[in-house]
């Protein structure tokens, strides 16, 4: 029987060539003659699909494992709650008296104990919004630039004609990417299990596929 990865390697890599055709498809839409079939772009494409998906395999899986689950329907309620809401905005949460703020030698030793609790001890609902930030940012950071450094050294380009296309590319492409993104994160670390989100996440992606096929055409 396959292993994860592989399956998440082979239906990944399937619908990164959907939605390159489609690219393809798109950018020639004005052309009268037959579709012609840009197979260099296709194989670039093709190629950092499969650079990408392994390490963004195993990064789901490290940080599900970093912050695990996500919030119980109990915790929405409470979270949402109007006793939570009061709590927030209660003077008393401001403007704390001094024994309050100053925390005893018991509670710095339950501190420093705390630091090194299985993550499992957090609540679901700071799971999901830990897992929300860092895909918003840390993910989208680095695979942004996965992208524009492997399709451009596909092409051929030189270390330094790289980077600047990484520096004056990344910020049109955050942009769209967070056009989309925040929803199927969402679903992703809610409903879809771990092994499956990079595939969820490709399959969501086709329309995103489709711009980046585009980029990488041009």
């Amino acid at each position: 029987m396959p292993s994860p990865l592989t399956v998440t390697f082979v239906q990944a890599t399937a619908l990164n060539a959907i939605a390159n055709i489609l690219a393809q498809l798109i950018d020639q839409r004005n052309n009268k003659g037959p579709f012609t079939l840009n197979g260099l772009a296709f194989i670039q494409f093709i190629i950092y699909g499969i650079i990408s998906v392994p390490p963004n395999f195993y990064w789901q899986r490290a940080l599900e494992a970093r912050y695990p689950g996500f919030p119980s329907r109990a915790e929405y309620a409470n979270a949402f709650s109007v006793r939570s809401l009061k709590s927030i905005f209660s003077p008393r949460a401001w403007f704390s008296s001094t024994d309050d703020a100053l925390p005893s030698h018991t509670d710095k030793v339950k501190e420093k104990d705390a630091r090194w609790a299985p993550r499992a001890q957090m609540s679901g609902l700071r799971c999901l919004g830990m897992k929300l930030l860092i895909d918003q940012t840390v993910t989208s950071i680095a695979n942004i630039i996965l992208f524009v450094a492997a399709i451009n050294l596909l092409k051929g380009e030189s270390l330094a004609k790289v980077w600047e296309l990484v520096v004056l590319d990344f910020v049109p492409i955050m942009g769209a990417r967070l056009k989309y993104r925040p929803i199927v994160s969402l679903l992703m670390y809610t409903v879809i299990p771990v092994d499956r989100r990079v595939v969820f996440g490709s399959a969501c992606g086709v329309i995103w596929g489709v711009y980046l096929s585009l980029y990488a055409v041009v």
